[in-house]
């Protein structure tokens, strides 16, 4: 008896998570912003910054680069970082370095995942 009610405390009790992680459908007011350009043979360096219009930081952002070709197929893909935090109301930068495969027409930079840290400010 003494497991259940335990259990039942434990389950009733416990306070929520203190993190949400979305995924690239939502990404809940992070938006990317990013220029791409060639480093000389087949390296292709994606930089840019993330920026949080949200009243909780962001945290473990995971970007994903894809270089596409004429018809919009991926033909290329990395991914990355942002180092940090990327605070409330503010922005964070990040870099990338891609492999190309010499038939991109276009780059697109996406937010794979994140959480939300506890609490707002920065």
């Amino acid at each position: 008896m003494s497991v259940r009610l335990l259990l039942f405390a434990l389950l009733v009790v416990a306070p929520p998570a203190l993190a949400q992680t979305f995924t690239p459908q939502s990404p809940a007011g992070l938006s990317v912003s990013f220029n791409a350009e060639r480093a000389g043979g087949s390296r292709v360096l994606v930089f840019g910054e993330v920026r949080n219009n949200n009243h909780s930081p962001a945290q473990h952002v995971v970007l994903v680069a894809e270089g596409l070709d004429e018809s919009g197929r991926v033909v290329s893909r990395a991914r990355g970082y942002v180092l940090g935090v990327v605070p409330s109301r503010g922005s964070a930068p990040f870099e990338l370095r891609l492999l190309g495969s010499g038939n991109e027409r276009r780059y697109r930079v996406q937010i794979e995942s994140f959480e939300f840290a506890s609490g707002g400010g920065n």
